[in-house]
């Protein structure tokens, strides 16, 4: 990501923050609405792909550096991948994966232990 793109991912997440719109029930809208506009052609592969690149810049621009961020910005991919439909089917492409899952992708040590130890 470009500087230019990281200014502006940082200016909307706090935009976000601001007017409460970090809210699951606003992700889970903003999927559905994706899956509705590809079952009736409006978004192609392109426009989800975009769509995902936008979230993924703003998660890796809000999230403390702790040094994995290769590890951990292949699982967010991963995972946008699989929540978002492709252009030509609205079913999610694969299982997203577990809660301990991605906290190794963020700290390996926390393999084994339980999500409310860390």
């Amino acid at each position: 990501m470009d500087h230019d793109q990281a200014v502006q991912a940082k200016d909307l997440h706090r935009t976000l923050e601001f007017i409460g719109l970090r809210a699951q029930a606003t992700s889970v809208g903003l999927i559905q609405l994706c899956a509705e506009l590809v079952r009736s052609g409006v978004l192609d592969y392109g426009a989800i792909e975009r769509i995902k690149d936008a979230i993924y810049r703003d998660i890796t621009v809000s999230r403390p550096r702790n040094g994995l961020s290769g590890e951990f910005e292949k699982t967010l991919r991963q995972r946008l991948d699989a929540i978002f439909p492709q252009a030509e089917s609205t079913e999610q492409r694969a299982p997203v994966g577990s809660l301990e899952e991605m906290e190794s992708a963020l700290d390996p040590e926390a393999k084994g232990r339980s999500h409310t130890e860390i």
